[in-house]
């Protein structure tokens, strides 16, 4: 079995684990994280402990994130109220967060449980914004169709 990414194909894969071991895992989960969020994180600590090990990732730009001091939030031209009526109709929204290390993600926010008195703010910065200043996130663009730039 061969784990080489195929260039310019994007795969959702399906694990199959047992329910210890999600509950394990669902303890490292904070806010809106997705198993993979949680995953990704675990993955990206280890490979950081293990230096004889090759990370997916660059480690060096995690040790350069600077902390930021303000954050902006933006809902793509309209006001939250709007965007909140949207992802009540929805369900779903994307979170673009900008890093203080020059670099952005693209987050989905599935929000099934999201309800008329839920706040958005108050969900973005308990869940995907929990932790912004340390984590050097100063922006969050929303929006409710994935836009990649």
């Amino acid at each position: 079995m061969s784990l080489e990414p195929i260039e310019g194909v994007v795969m959702s894969q399906v694990i199959r684990i047992s329910d210890s071991l999600y509950k394990r895992l669902e303890v490292h989960a904070s806010g809106f994280d997705t198993p993979s969020n949680v995953i990704e994180t675990i993955l990206n600590a280890y490979e950081a402990m293990n230096p004889d090990i090759k990370p997916h990732i660059d480690t060096r730009n995690l040790a350069e994130m600077e902390p930021a001091t303000n954050l902006e939030i933006s809902y793509c031209g309209i006001s939250e109220e709007e965007f909140k009526q949207q992802l009540l109709e929805n369900k779903k929204a994307y979170i673009k967060l900008y890093y203080t290390s020059d670099t952005t993600k693209i987050k989905e926010w599935k929000a099934f449980r999201f309800s008329s008195s839920s706040s958005v703010d108050g969900n973005l910065r308990s869940g995907y914004l929990r932790g912004w200043r340390d984590r050097g996130i100063f922006r969050a663009e929303l929006s409710i169709h994935r836009h990649e730039n």
